[in-house]
């Protein structure tokens, strides 16, 4: 094989590996550049951060393109997911009140606005609503919401009263927490939304737990008593309303009658007077025969006396 043929070769064998390493690279690049395709599924939202910047904080789900890695990254957050995490760090029986007893020989409660002490364990459930101040502005996410949300109930716990507590008072203690703990994580930035707060357990500690049983009974049986004579309370002011309704208007009906009786009475009087004065005889003869026909049958001794003398004929008694 000549000289000339072989370089022929040679450069052939350059130019198609020259040709092949492009192709290959140009591959690698198609690829390279098509990983920058992403999708975000309908309960998330997307963080978008071009080396290291955040540009844009809400990627809405779909499919979109970024610039592959390093120039942008993408971190998604599940938005539309319910947490929840349980707080029994003030119950004596949990896992935790357990350790740190073993490690400090104290008991895990709350001191309340009365210096009692409660056990009780709560349950909070949140979503994620800014993610970037998610991602962003607190690490360890859980943990450090399990620490505010700790905060916030000693201090709420510590603003009322044992009895309060124990009885009547559980709603507006969910109800404080859920606020203050809201308004901390909002100051916070956090990007969490606290959507639920219960308190599952609240009682007092096991060695004194039978004292508070009597106290708390003995205040039921108290409301009990004091319901009680509300209730008969009420319904005694019912039925003296009712009673006073009915007297009242019996006496309007009463009024009433007699005032029609009366203005009757004045009526048949003044038609009488008209007529007597038109006819006084006949008017003299009508009122006799009314009192023999009313008032006559009713007199039980009647005395009969000649017209026109005062001499006395006969005594008849009926």
């Amino acid at each position: 094989m000549s000289e000339e043929t072989i370089k022929k070769n040679l450069h052939m064998s350059i130019r198609s590996t020259r040709i092949f390493l492009w192709g290959i690279l140009s591959l690698l690049f198609l690829i390279y550049a098509l990983s920058g395709i992403y999708a975000v599924s309908q309960n998330e939202l997307g963080v978008l951060q071009r080396f290291g910047k955040m540009i844009d904080s809400h990627v809405m789900p779909g499919i979109h393109y970024a610039f592959p890695w390093p120039i942008d990254r993408i971190d998604k957050v599940v938005v539309k997911k319910v947490h929840r995490i349980i707080l029994d760090d003030f119950f004596e029986n949990s896992h935790i009140a357990r350790i740190f007893r073993d490690l400090t020989d104290l008991d895990s409660y709350c001191i309340t606005g009365d210096n009692n002490v409660v056990n009780l364990t709560c349950v909070l459930q949140y979503t994620i609503d800014q993610p970037s101040d998610y991602l962003f502005n607190m690490s360890h996410n859980e943990a450090a919401l399990k620490n505010i949300a700790s905060a916030t109930i000693i201090k709420t716990v510590a603003d009322m009263s044992v009895d309060e507590i124990l009885t009547y008072g559980k709603s507006d203690i969910e109800h404080r927490i859920k606020r203050d703990l809201q308004t901390k994580l909002d100051n916070l930035k956090t990007g969490l939304n606290i959507t639920f707060v219960e308190l599952r357990e609240v009682r007092p500690p096991e060695k004194v737990q039978s004292y508070f049983d009597d106290v708390i009974n003995a205040q039921i049986d108290m409301r009990k008593y004091v319901t009680t004579a509300e209730s008969y309370r009420n319904e005694q002011i019912l039925n003296a309303r009712a009673q006073a309704n009915r007297m009242i208007q019996n006496a309007l009906a009463y009024r009433q009658r007699v005032i029609a009786e009366a203005t009757g009475e004045t009526r048949r009087f003044l038609e009488q007077l008209i007529q007597a004065k038109k006819d006084p005889k006949i008017t003299r003869e009508q009122l006799y025969m009314r009192f023999v026909k009313e008032i006559w049958p009713k007199v039980k001794k009647k005395y009969i006396l000649e017209p026109g003398s005062g001499d006395q004929l006969r005594i008849r008694n009926p």
